[in-house]
C-alpha cells in the first residue's frame, strides 16, 4: 500500500506529512526555523519529523517536496553551501536598476516573467559582483525545492550530476514557459554574464528524481522512498485547495499571500506572472508580501500577540476602518521602494484594546481588498465570472476574516485543510494512476474545513471602499514617488 510523504520547506519552519491512499493523516510534524542556513533547515526537519511512522519494508513509500518561491542557493559540486541562501524577501535594487532596461528583461516580460528586485538573478548578479572568487566555486544554482530533493537522494560524498529542477521553481529565474517544454531564457542569461550551465534541466512537476538513499533520509525514515520533482509552496498550495480546472481561483494566505487563477492561456499584466500549471494550462498568480506585516505590526507596534488582535478586531464595527494600503514592492506595482501605508487614522476617546482592534481591521481590509482586486483583475482579463474562492493558510483561520472576504468578493469562500504535502505530490499521483480520475483523486485527498456566503448588509458597507480601491494605492504610489 502507497504512503504520500510531503516535506514543506517554508520561510519560517519546516513540515513533514505523511498520508494513506483514502487521505488519513497518519502522522506529522512541525518545527520552526531559526535562522537561514541549510543546516537549521536539516536540524529543524530532524526534529519535525521525530515522531515519525515506521513503514515497513512493503510499504511504497512516495516522497516530494515544495518550498519558497524565488530563493536562491549557491552550492558546490557536493550540493553544499558556497554562500548562505538568498531568501526571496531580499533586494538587490541596484542590480536591478542596472538591467531593467535590457531588451531582454522587456522580451522577458512579454512572454510573462516579470525581473524585479527581488527575483533571483539581480541578487545573484550581486553576490557575483562582490565575491567573485567565492561565485566561482558555485557549481549549481537551485532553489530550495530541489536542493531539499536532491540532498535526499544523493551520497554526502557523492558529486550532484544530472541535476533538474521542475518548472515552477525554475520561473523566477528566468525559464520561458512560452514554449511546450520550458527552458532558460538565454538571451537574458548572455546579457548579464550568467552561464546557464549553473542552472538545472528543467521537468514536469512529478517526474520520477530517483531514489532517497543518503544518511539524511535515513535519519529521517524515508531511507528508499521514491523522490518526484516537487513544486513551489505556492502552486502546491494552489493544488491542494483544488485548483485544477480552468476558472478556478485559490489564496494560500500566510506570511505572503499568494493568488492564484487557472487560465488556459497567458495574457500578461504587470500585476501578474504565469506558471505552467502542472497538470495542464497555467496559474496566473502574484505573491505579494502582505500578511507578514500583520505578524510584525501586531508584535513590534501594538506589543500583542497576533490571536488576540484578531480576537478584538472581530469586534469593531464594520465600515469605522481607516485606509490601509499593503507594500507594493512586489504586486502589483513591482516598486522595490513601495511600503505600506494609512490613510484617515484620526484619534478619538477609546480604550487602547478598541484603537489596536481599529488599526488591525484597518489592516485586515486593506489586504481583502487587494485580494479582490485580483478577482476583478482575473475576471477581466479572461472574461469569466469567478465562482467561489478556494483558501488556505493561516491567514484563513479567522472566521470573521473569512466572512469578510466572503461579503468583499460577493461570492463563497471555501476554506480548505492546509495540506501542501498533497498538493505537491499530486502530480506524481496522477502519473503513477493511483485514481481513475482527477475528481476520484480531490474527494479522497483534499478536505473541506468551511465554507462561509456572503452576507450582503456587510458587503455593502465596502463597495465604495472596493471600487476606488486600486485607483486611491495608485495616488499612494505617486506621492511616494514624490519624496524620494
Amino acid at each position: 500500500m502507497a504512503k504520500l510523504i510531503g516535506l514543506d520547506l517554508g520561510t519560517t519552519g519546516v513540515r513533514y506529512e505523511c498520508y494513506d491512499i483514502d487521505g488519513d493523516n497518519l502522522a506529522s510534524g512541525r518545527n520552526k526555523i531559526r535562522e537561514q542556513t541549510t543546516e537549521e533547515w536539516t536540524r529543524s526537519l530532524r526534529s519535525a519529523v521525530r515522531n515519525k511512522k515506521r513503514f515497513r519494508a512493503s510499504e511504497q513509500l512516495l516522497l516530494s517536496a515544495q518550498g519558497t518561491s524565488g530563493t536562491v542557493l549557491l552550492v558546490d559540486e557536493y550540493g553544499n553551501d558556497v554562500f548562505k541562501p538568498i531568501m526571496y524577501y531580499e533586494k538587490a535594487v541596484d542590480e536591478y536598476q542596472k538591467i531593467e532596461a535590457l531588451e531582454q528583461v522587456a522580451d522577458l516580460s512579454r512572454r510573462g516573467i516579470s525581473i524585479s528586485a527581488t527575483s533571483p538573478l539581480p541578487k545573484i548578479l550581486r553576490v557575483k559582483k562582490t565575491e567573485p572568487e567565492r561565485f566561482r566555486k558555485v557549481r549549481w544554482i537551485l532553489s530550495p525545492t530541489v536542493w531539499l530533493l536532491y540532498r535526499l537522494a544523493y551520497s554526502e560524498d557523492e558529486k550532484w550530476e544530472q541535476i533538474c529542477t521542475d518548472w515552477t521553481n525554475a520561473l523566477k529565474f528566468g525559464a520561458d514557459l512560452t514554449q511546450e517544454q520550458p527552458l532558460w531564457f538565454e538571451p537574458l542569461f548572455d546579457a548579464t554574464g550568467i552561464s546557464t550551465d549553473l542552472l538545472p534541466r528543467i521537468v514536469p512537476c512529478g517526474e520520477e528524481l530517483g531514489t532517497a538513499r543518503s544518511r539524511m533520509a535515513a535519519k529521517l525514515g524515508l531511507r528508499n522512498a521514491t523522490i518526484f520533482q516537487g513544486m513551489t509552496d505556492g502552486n502546491a498550495a494552489a493544488l491542494a485547495v483544488g485548483c485544477m480546472r480552468e476558472g478556478d481561483f485559490g489564496l494560500s494566505c500566510g506570511n505572503t499571500t499568494v493568488v492564484k487563477y487557472v487560465c488556459s492561456e497567458m495574457k500578461t499584466h504587470q500585476a501578474i506572472y504565469y506558471h505552467k500549471h502542472p497538470l495542464g494550462g497555467y496559474l496566473a498568480g502574484a505573491a505579494p508580501v502582505t500578511a507578514g506585516m500583520l505578524d510584525w505590526f501586531a508584535d513590534k507596534i501594538m506589543g500583542i500577540e497576533i490571536g488576540k488582535v484578531f480576537e478584538l478586531a472581530g469586534n469593531v464595527e464594520p465600515g469605522r476602518e481607516c485606509l490601509y494600503f499593503p507594500q507594493g514592492d512586489r504586486s502589483p506595482f513591482d516598486d522595490p521602494e513601495l511600503g505600506a501605508a494609512f490613510l484617515r487614522v484620526w484619534p478619538e476617546e477609546s480604550s487602547r484594546d478598541a484603537a489596536r482592534a481599529r488599526i488591525f481591521r484597518s489592516m485586515v481590509l486593506g489586504l481583502t481588498l487587494f485580494e479582490y482586486y485580483y478577482v476583478t483583475l482575473f475576471e477581466s482579463l479572461f472574461n469569466r465570472t469567478i465562482q467561489e474562492a478556494k483558501i488556505t493558510g493561516g491567514g484563513t483561520r479567522s472566521t470573521w476574516w473569512n466572512r469578510l472576504r466572503a461579503s468583499i468578493y460577493d461570492f463563497p469562500v471555501r476554506v480548505m485543510e492546509e495540506r501542501p504535502g498533497i498538493g505537491a505530490l499530486i502530480p506524481a499521483i496522477l502519473r503513477l494512476g493511483l485514481f481513475k480520475d482527477l475528481q476520484e483523486l480531490q474527494n479522497s485527498l483534499l478536505r473541506v474545513v468551511n465554507v462561509c456566503q456572503p452576507d450582503r448588509t456587510l458587503g455593502s458597507k465596502y463597495v465604495s471602499s472596493r471600487d476606488l480601491f486600486l485607483k486611491r494605492w495608485e495616488k499612494v504610489r505617486e506621492a511616494s514617488s514624490l519624496i524620494r
